[in-house]
């Protein structure tokens, strides 16, 4: 049942209350619940968690709406909202109740080119809204961050789990890492400042009868499009590569590393090469996906933007990281494919000129 503030606010706004036996939660790391009111209505409300984050997140996405309503759209489509409450954190839209996501098209093999290429609309049109900037001017996310990259507080190291350990040294030992970050963050500051989600994810795009929904705006801002450019090209690569956990491959030895000592090639090194040519070929079934989805992109937001399929594809590579920090947060190692997927986002986010095709991504 939601929390008793929510509930509160829902009966204020003159909804009712959530009938217990339609309540739904939500994972994540806001309150996310849904169900349907005694007024009959359908309703979802967030409450946004973090005390730097309560009234932000929900005054972004109050302002994303505001922005979008005043202005045609064809394309892009946004849960509708009801009430909001910026003091507490409180967000209401209304619930569709038989959406699924793209993510769940995208683990299934579903997601058609076409659905693809709406989605690229649809950001195309974000990207294309018009704003003067002193209402939306250009506010930097923190990550990603080049420093964490190349050393970690004793903080840090003591509230991290074995398995961000291990990455963490996979990562330390690498400064091409965290010098690709900090090139990465100077392009985007000199990049042309556009309406952006900032924060996208493919479960955070609701497919709903025919048509997708982007859902959670409240990190909406000016910023780089490369940023939601490359977290859609991100998520494909992430997806591609985990796919396989429900596959067979080689499984790891505890003597592992004494094989590798001795010169041979390790269980280790074995499974993380037959994850890597796994994870190859489910990108290439991907890449008509991602092909027209740069397509329906670049069919709907005609301004030109120089250098933005390499900042999307570096993106796209920093993001596999932070898909791979999220996992390994509770995790007492790092599996192959986890492994794997840090090796796919090194490459995209050192050399994302080479990768820029691979990807489909000439039409951006």
């Amino acid at each position: 049942m939601p929390d008793a503030e929510i509930a509160e606010f829902i009966r204020r706004a003159g909804y009712g209350e959530f009938l217990p036996d339609t309540v739904v939660t939500f994972p994540g790391r806001n309150q996310n619940i849904a169900g349907t009111t005694t007024a009959g209505a359908d309703l979802f409300a967030k409450r946004v968690r973090g005390s730097d984050q309560v009234g932000a997140g929900v005054r972004r996405a109050a302002q994303f709406e505001r922005l979008a309503c005043g202005q045609p759209l064809r394309h892009l489509r946004w849960p509708v909202p009801l009430a909001g409450d910026p003091l507490r954190g409180i967000h209401v839209t209304r619930w569709l109740k038989n959406c699924h996501t793209a993510a769940d098209e995208v683990a299934d093999g579903t997601f058609a080119p076409e659905s693809a290429r709406e989605l690229g609309r649809a950001l195309g049109e974000l990207h294309s809204l018009r704003t003067p900037n002193q209402l939306l001017p250009r506010e930097p996310m923190p990550l990603p961050n080049h420093r964490i990259l190349s050393a970690l507080s004793l903080d840090q190291f003591v509230e991290s789990s074995a398995g961000l350990i291990a990455l963490w040294r996979i990562v330390q030992r690498d400064p091409a890492i965290a010098e690709s970050v900090r090139r990465l963050r100077e392009a985007e500051s000199s990049a042309a400042a556009v309406p952006v989600h900032a924060d996208l994810r493919l479960d955070q795009v609701l497919v709903d009868g025919d048509e997708l929904v982007v859902c959670d705006w409240e990190e909406f801002r000016g910023g780089d499009a490369a940023r939601d450019v490359g977290a859609v090209v991100g998520e494909f690569l992430f997806r591609s590569v985990v796919g396989i956990a429900d596959e067979e491959f080689p499984s790891v030895g505890a003597d592992a590393g004494a094989a590798a000592d001795a010169g041979g090639t390790s269980s280790a090194g074995r499974a993380h090469e037959e994850v890597m040519s796994r994870g190859v070929r489910r990108l290439e079934a991907a890449r008509p996906a991602l092909t027209a989805f740069a397509e329906g992109y670049r069919s709907v937001r005609t301004a030109p933007d120089r250098g933005l399929a390499v900042r999307a594809v570096a993106f796209a590579g920093w993001h596999l990281f932070d898909r791979v920090l999220a996992a390994a947060a509770y995790r007492s190692d790092l599996s192959p494919v986890h492994r794997a997927a840090a090796g796919v986002g090194r490459t995209a986010l050192v050399t994302p000129a080479a990768f820029v095709a691979v990807l489909g991504l000439e039409a951006v």
